[in-house]
C-alpha cells in the first residue's frame, strides 16, 4: 500500500518540510544575511546562488513526491478534482495512441503506415485508423497513465 494512502497527507508535506525543505530555505536565508553584510559580495553572491540552487531542487522533489501522494490520495478516495485557493488539481486520463504488437504483421497488412526512406510509421495515422475501424493487424490502442493537471482557475 503506498505512503500516501496509510499516511494524511498533512503528514507527508511535514515529513518532507522537516526532512528537506526547513534546512535549505535556512541555507538560503542564512547566504542571504551574509551577502548583506559582505564586505565582498562577489563570494557571498556565490554562496547565496549555490544556497537558491539547492533550495530549488530540493523543492522540485518535494513537488514531485507531494504531486504523487495526492495523486494517490485522489485515486483512492475517487476524487476527480479538487480546489485550492485559485487552484485545481484534476485528475485527466492519459492520452490515447495507437500501439505496435507485431511489427511484421502491421507492415503487411498497412504497408501505407510507414512513410518511405526509410521505414518509419507513422503513429497518428495508426491512431486514427485504430479509432476508426477498432481492429488493425500487428497494432492495438492503448491509453496511457493518467496524470494530474494542477491549473489556476
Amino acid at each position: 500500500m503506498s505512503e500516501a494512502l496509510t499516511k494524511d497527507l498533512r503528514d507527508v508535506a511535514n515529513a518532507e518540510y522537516a526532512g528537506f525543505i526547513k534546512d535549505g530555505v535556512q541555507a538560503y536565508i542564512d547566504a542571504l544575511k551574509a551577502l548583506r553584510v559582505a564586505n565582498d559580495p562577489d563570494s557571498a553572491t556565490v554562496d547565496l546562488i549555490y544556497a537558491a540552487e539547492r533550495a530549488e531542487a530540493q523543492f522540485k522533489a518535494h513537488v514531485g513526491r507531494m504531486r504523487a501522494a495526492l495523486f494517490a490520495e485522489m485515486q483512492a478516495t475517487g476524487q476527480f478534482e479538487v480546489e485550492g485557493n485559485g487552484v485545481a488539481a484534476s485528475l485527466r486520463a492519459g492520452s490515447t495512441t495507437g500501439e505496435v504488437t507485431d511489427e511484421k504483421a502491421l507492415k503487411a497488412a498497412h504497408p501505407d503506415l510507414y512513410l518511405p526512406q526509410p521505414d518509419k510509421l507513422d503513429r497518428s495515422r495508426l491512431t486514427k485508423m485504430l479509432k476508426a475501424i477498432g481492429s488493425v493487424p500487428g497494432a492495438k490502442l492503448s491509453t496511457g497513465a493518467p496524470t494530474l493537471a494542477i491549473r489556476k482557475v
